[in-house]
């Protein structure tokens, strides 16, 4: 496996400065307490399921962003955790931080409250925070579900001078009334600076993995900010976390996935069931998928059947050996034994990078960021029909089986795939394949892309 073998272990600590791509759109944040029905609501406005919903209180920790486009004019709509009296523990206390975040940078903020429910103490919490800016902030009386509950709102101006308005989530009755206040509410928060840079996006990165082997961590480190939630309980992540960022010249957007655990130990219908299957659309929707995992337990079976499903999809990958910083002992003695261990693990993806990081402390991150453009350029490598047939014959010599393949093509890139016209019956075996795929790797070095040779007659 040289791939991994003649990688170069950075032991300098190393970040490169990255910045946040800014839209110039407007942001407008949901907030209130829990099971008020904030995630439907974004869900309705974006006008796809982003944000998981369940009856379950505290379903949204991290915050989610969605864009929404309504007569002409796009926004930012950000949706956030529900706001609880007492925070009871650590993540808790953090997913409270993210939430003043959001109150914080946004230019409109969309209170929601519950109908049934118009003398709630934590209703009156939040308003109370709310009142030192009024004219950002629109009350929305959610689970008013007929024109006679619409009306019924007075009760709430109890809650400060903001101005009101009722719908439906669940239904979308009266949603188009609320983007039109928010329209006209926006159109007067002042223009931010025009970003002439392009809307285009470079790489679509996935940080994917178990339960608790660092991924958001990592994502907050990359961008220098606690956009996720970092707990060190398993499943914190649920939703997947999207971020822009620039590096060098390049623009990523980059998905924090939730854990990813065996099927067999993740209940039906449960919200981790639902966060697991986005987890894995976000790995059939990146270019490149980085796959974390613990140095001090490694790789397991779980581990090796996400690469393996990258692969068969045909994405760019990155193994991540994180929290190197708590490896006892010589780190380069640990790291060489590591490598064996792997090209044994790894035989079914030999052209796998790897890197050894600690997204705590910042260890190998631009390194990591550096092979992640690396791959990525490599995924989209096209080979001329010269050089090609020139590997082909070379492979031939080397391998007579090969002689029913009479010409070799591309068919396409991203990642790259080949076309071996065979003659007759003369049907080369997978090991011949495998034979011809390392010898033009061995001409064209594609690490970290999988690359598909299709037999055609």
């Amino acid at each position: 496996m040289k791939q991994l073998v003649s990688l170069e272990i950075c032991a300098k600590k190393c970040f490169n400065t990255l910045y946040m791509n800014q839209k110039n759109l407007k942001t407008v944040a949901i907030i209130g307490r829990p099971n008020v029905g904030k995630s439907t609501l974004f869900n309705r406005l974006v006008g796809r399921r982003i944000a998981i919903e369940t009856p379950v209180a505290g379903t949204t920790r991290d915050r989610l962003y969605g864009e929404v486009l309504w007569r002409r004019q796009k926004f930012n709509l950000v949706d956030v955790a529900g706001i609880e009296e007492k925070p009871a523990d650590s993540m808790a206390k953090s997913t409270q931080e993210g939430v003043e975040s959001a109150i914080d940078n946004a230019d409109l903020i969309l209170f929601i409250v519950d109908w049934n429910d118009k003398d709630n103490q934590i209703d009156k919490n939040i308003a109370r925070r709310l009142r030192k800016t009024p004219d950002k902030v629109l009350l929305v009386v959610n689970k008013a579900d007929n024109s006679n509950r619409q009306k019924d709102i007075k009760e709430f101006e109890r809650l400060g001078n903001f101005k009101m308005t009722a719908i439906s989530s669940i239904s979308g009755r009266s949603s188009g009334d609320l983007l039109d206040i928010v329209i006209q509410k926006l159109r007067k928060v002042p223009a931010v600076a025009k970003n002439t840079k392009t809307g285009k996006i470079d790489i679509h990165l996935a940080i994917i993995g178990r339960p608790n082997v660092g991924k958001s961590t990592l994502l907050n480190t990359i961008i220098g900010a606690k956009r996720a939630i970092v707990s060190n309980i398993p499943g914190t992540t649920r939703d997947i976390v999207n971020v822009e960022f620039m590096h060098k010249g390049k623009k990523l957007l980059i998905s924090d996935t939730a854990g990813i655990r065996r099927p067999g130990k993740i209940q039906k219908d449960t919200i981790e069931s639902f966060s697991v299957l986005r987890s894995h659309q976000a790995l059939k929707d990146c270019d490149v998928a980085v796959l974390v995992i613990d140095a001090e337990e490694g790789l397991v079976a779980l581990d090796a059947n996400i690469l393996g499903k990258a692969k068969e999809w045909g994405k760019g990958i990155v193994l991540a050996v994180n929290k190197i910083d708590l490896i006892q002992g010589d780190k380069e003695s640990y790291i060489a034994k590591t490598l064996n261990i792997l090209q044994e693990q790894l035989n079914f993806v030999p052209w796998l990078p790897a890197v050894f990081i600690s997204a705590e402390n910042n260890e190998n991150i631009n390194f990591l960021l550096n092979q992640v453009a690396e791959v990525s350029n490599n995924r989209q490598t096209v080979i001329s029909e010269k050089d090609l047939d020139a590997i082909l014959q070379f492979a031939k010599k080397g391998n007579p089986q090969l002689d029913g393949i009479v010409s070799l093509s591309q068919d396409k890139a991203k990642p790259p795939v080949f076309k071996a016209k065979v003659k007759g019956r003369n049907t080369p075996h997978f090991t011949q394949i495998r034979y011809l795929e390392n010898k033009i790797r061995d001409a064209v070095p594609m690490s970290g892309s999988p690359i598909f040779i299709d037999l055609v007659k």
